[in-house]
């Protein structure tokens, strides 16, 4: 209120000791108020609806005010209240505190904010648990309202738990300035919370239609050039891991985001951020360059003191422990905030019966549940009954959503798998409903899903310990979730912690073999291992049919990587082999392209006579002319584009090439290319920044508030009453 409406910043003080200050700004009330220097926020607030503020609610205060006003740091005294007050109290109050020194005094009562709150879509924004104080629809226009009542439905009762947090204020700077942010973070750090309230805010403050997508699909399906829209991306590349297949389809569609983010359409992406580091190479980012920035790149994990220990508080209050939980538990909570693995969802957990209804309350065990959350999500999945795992079950086997009602043929197999029977399996769901799986709502009405997306993780996990299970899942899941979720035998990727033995490998391919041909291919690159695929190459030859022709550079192609992958588990037909290395060495001359001097293709593809002619041709064709590949790269550049970022992929391909004909020359070095490089970038860009024509972005709300730095030990002191 003070930050947005009463537009002062805010230095807040420890609870306890703010030597009777709950807030103070310097400065001056906008308009002709005359009052200047520190000014003193005392807030008064009540749970008891219609309960007027009197003097005698702050009789403790006026002792304090005196001292203040001694000092010097009473010229405003501000009570800032969601007591109704009538004029005679207020009057009271007035001359009471002015009376000790305080030279002005002025009372902000619950008129005063529920007005705020209904004007003010920056305020709103800014403090997202506003969006679940009762009935929006006469703050919102009704197609506004509804958007909103679909995103918090994903929410649940997070809502009203939230923190806002440096992350959320950053993330909403980064939007409003380029019109995208990126959030990243491990499993369980807040992404998803925070996107979810700046959707709701997006319909609010900048009336856009918000869309969540799925995927690159999604994006280009809904894009309109008409309207003003607001896209959210959950886990872009994957949810639990990277999904590699997807990389050509957002590159295609990064183009139609570029322009669309010019004509003022807001794009938020969340990934964990394992999955965006491995997401970077197949990514051809050049085509959103401001994605390469600091500013839009935001690390949820970076949370300080202050924000754990309220996002701590707010779990364990508003959660369902009792009393003497919340008791036993206080004395260790300024520590756990300090700990390193603090995650917001595990102290979601830990206020909830059900994930720590059973644990003890001693300093080994409690600092083990955030230090070990997978583990004890593991625990609690496998210490379930059959029917809740049949419930789960059924989420899972079906891609992670489900519609409600659920049919019979949904249900069947895990049913039928863990011994339960279909009645008992739908009371689990509702039973589960906010503790690890979610009914929520979107335009097509509800779904059933996972509370949080580590709950796919651990039930995985819990498949995978059981070659039985393992079966199931192959039997029971669709084939499309089948692929992205399991590996062969011997082969290790993050997220993806099904495995699948050898003797299943008749299995496997009994239930993929049917897939369009690019999807197996993406398997047999990341995924497959020798032996599954000989059986692929044997069974659907056609997975090789068009690698003939690569996109540069080479290194990030699918279809490269794919003969590459099969070359290295000695599968491969060597005219194939070939092919693909006369491929390498043609598109480092007429583009530029690095790739055959990648890594990847040097150790796994190349003979050592097709190494050396590389390094003739860098030396003697490519290095030479450098002129010719900044003018060709020029002639397709977009006034979209900021021409400084433009020439990135080109300026790292020919660094690349040099270092490897400096390390592989025999003879006297030539003169060093790079300060050419710079002089036809420099000479290039000068000419496009003349017909460079930045996209446009609007305000939205900026708090300027400091987080507190240090523990605030005084903050657990009422989290058990």
């Amino acid at each position: 209120m003070a930050e947005e409406c009463l537009r002062r910043p805010v230095q807040n003080f420890l609870p306890g000791n703010d030597a009777g200050r709950d807030g103070a700004f310097v400065g001056r009330w906008e308009g002709d108020d005359p009052a200047a220097g520190e000014s003193t926020i005392q807030c008064k607030f009540t749970s008891k609806e219609a309960n007027n503020l009197s003097l005698s609610m702050l009789r403790d205060e006026l002792a304090k005010a005196e001292r203040l006003a001694k000092k010097g740091l009473a010229h405003d005294y501000v009570i800032l209240t969601n007591h109704a007050i009538t004029g005679e109290s207020e009057l009271a109050i007035r001359a009471a505190f002015q009376g000790v020194g305080v030279g002005r005094c002025r009372i902000f009562g619950s008129e005063f904010i529920n007005r705020q709150i209904r004007t003010s879509s920056r305020l709103r924004m800014m403090a997202p648990r506003l969006y679940g104080l009762g009935d929006l629809n006469d703050v919102l226009d009704a197609r506004a309202y509804a958007q909103a009542q679909l995103i918090l439905s994903a929410m649940g009762e997070d809502l009203q738990r939230l923190v806002v947090t440096e992350a959320h204020r950053r993330s909403v700077r980064a939007i409003s300035q380029h019109n995208v942010v990126l959030l990243l973070g491990p499993p369980a750090a807040g992404k998803s919370t925070i996107g979810a309230s700046i959707a709701v805010g997006a319909a609010d403050i900048w009336r856009s239609s918000t869309i969540r997508a799925t995927s690159p699909e999604d994006v280009q399906r809904h894009l309109s050039p008409d309207v003003a829209q607001f896209f959210w991306i959950d886990d872009a590349w994957g949810n639990t891991q990277y999904q590699r297949q997807t990389a050509e389809a957002w590159n295609q569609v990064f183009v139609l985001m570029q322009g669309a983010m010019k004509r003022g359409t807001r794009f938020l992406i969340t990934s964990r951020d394992y999955i965006w580091k491995a997401a970077q190479s197949d990514l051809k980012l050049q085509a959103i360059p401001v994605l390469r920035t600091s500013q839009v790149v935001i690390d949820v994990q970076q949370l300080s003191t202050a924000e754990k220990a309220q996002i701590l508080y707010n779990h364990l209050k508003f959660g369902d422990q009792d009393q003497k939980f919340k008791s036993a538990i206080k004395e260790f909570l300024p520590a756990i905030v300090e700990r390193k693995g603090f995650l917001p969802e595990t102290a979601r957990r830990i206020g909830a019966r059900f994930f720590a209804g059973d644990l003890r309350v001693k300093q080994a065990d409690v600092f083990g549940f955030f230090d070990r959350p997978e583990q004890f999500l593991l625990d609690t999945i496998s210490n379930l009954s059959d029917d809740c795992k049949a419930a789960i079950a059924t989420i899972f086997l079906n891609g992670g959503i489900v519609r409600s009602p659920v049919t019979s043929s949904v249900m069947s197999t895990s049913v039928s798998a863990f011994g339960s029977t279909e009645a008992a399996a739908r009371r689990e769901l509702q039973t589960l409903n906010g503790s690890l799986l979610l009914l929520a709502q979107d335009e097509h009405g509800s779904y059933w899903t996972y509370k949080h997306p580590t709950v796919s993780d651990a039930f995985a996990r819990y498949l995978s310990q059981s070659p039985e299970l393992v079966e199931l899942y192959l039997r029971g899941a669709k084939p499309e979730a089948i692929l992205y979720a399991v590996v062969c035998a011997g082969v290790t990727i993050q997220g993806a912690p099904m495995v699948v033995p050898t003797n299943l490998n008749e299995l496997l391919f009994e239930r993929i073999a049917k897939l369009p041909v690019n999807f197996l291919r993406t398997f047999v690159s990341y995924r497959s291992n020798a032996a599954f695929s000989e059986m692929i190459l044997t069974r659907r030859p056609d997975i090789l049919d068009g690698a003939q022709s690569f996109s540069s550079p080479i290194h990030e192609d699918a279809d490269a990587s794919l003969l590459t992958s099969l070359h290295r588990q000695k599968v491969l037909p060597s005219d194939w082999r070939n092919h693909l290395a006369a491929k390498l060495l043609q598109a480092l001359e007429d583009e530029a392209d690095p790739s055959i001097f990648e890594t990847g293709f040097v150790e796994t593809l190349l003979t050592r006579e097709e190494m050396q002619e590389a390094v003739v041709v860098a030396r003697d064709k490519v290095l030479t002319n450098i002129p010719h590949y900044v003018k060709e790269m020029r002639q397709g550049w977009s006034s979209d584009y900021p021409p400084d970022d433009y020439f990135y992929p080109l300026e790292t391909a020919i660094r690349t090439i040099s270092s490897a004909v400096g390390r592989a020359a025999t003879e006297a070095r030539r003169p060093d290319p790079i300060p050419i490089l710079h002089r036809e970038v420099r000479r290039a860009v000068e000419e496009m920044e003349e017909h460079y024509e930045p996209q446009s972005s609007t305000s939205a709300p900026v708090a300027t508030s400091t987080p507190q730095n240090a523990i605030l030990f005084n903050l657990f002191r009422d989290v058990d009453e």
